[in-house]
């Protein structure tokens, strides 16, 4: 009998200890891919299925995980600004997911979730971007289909 109390006691020290534990918790850094980095230009634009016009002089600018996107040469339309939240979870021949904040201008408090890729050659001259401008879902392709707010955008770096 005493075997048995000795290991019911031994066995509720090490739940107790076990419980009262706090493993350390770490924080995951913030994903960054350095190559989405520099000035892009749009080659490219649909939304909704129909192609779009963007003026040339258009600009995203992306450095870490800020972006600013509008027309750097007027002054009068500042753009629109805010952060890039990148997941770092693709898996080989699947697309990048990002999410994209804006915390300043037109788009400011809303999170756009996005995929995006990179084309043209092995050093990432071609960005290819598809966004939910709806809000809800994040692309799975990069098509952009008639009745939906899908915007996909190939950009080239400057």
């Amino acid at each position: 009998m005493n075997k048995i109390v000795a290991s019911v006691i031994c066995m509720c020290c090490f739940i107790v200890a076990a419980c009262t534990t706090v493993p350390e918790l770490k924080l995951r850094e913030q994903v960054i891919d350095t190559r989405l980095n520099g000035t892009w230009l749009v080659s490219t634009a649909e939304l909704g299925g129909r192609s779009l016009v963007v003026p040339p002089a258009f600009e995203l600018k992306i450095s870490g995980t800020q972006y600013h996107a509008g027309f750097s040469s007027d002054a009068a339309r500042p753009g629109d600004r805010g952060r890039i939240v990148l997941f770092g979870d693709e898996l080989a021949g699947q697309a990048a997911r990002v999410d994209v904040v804006g915390e300043d201008g037109p788009n400011e408090g809303k999170r756009f979730p996005a995929i995006y890729r990179f084309g043209g050659n092995p050093h990432g001259h071609e960005l290819e971007m598809c966004y939910d401008l709806s809000e809800k879902e994040r692309p799975t392709e990069f098509v952009s289909r008639e009745q939906t707010m899908l915007l996909r955008v190939i950009y080239t770096k400057k």
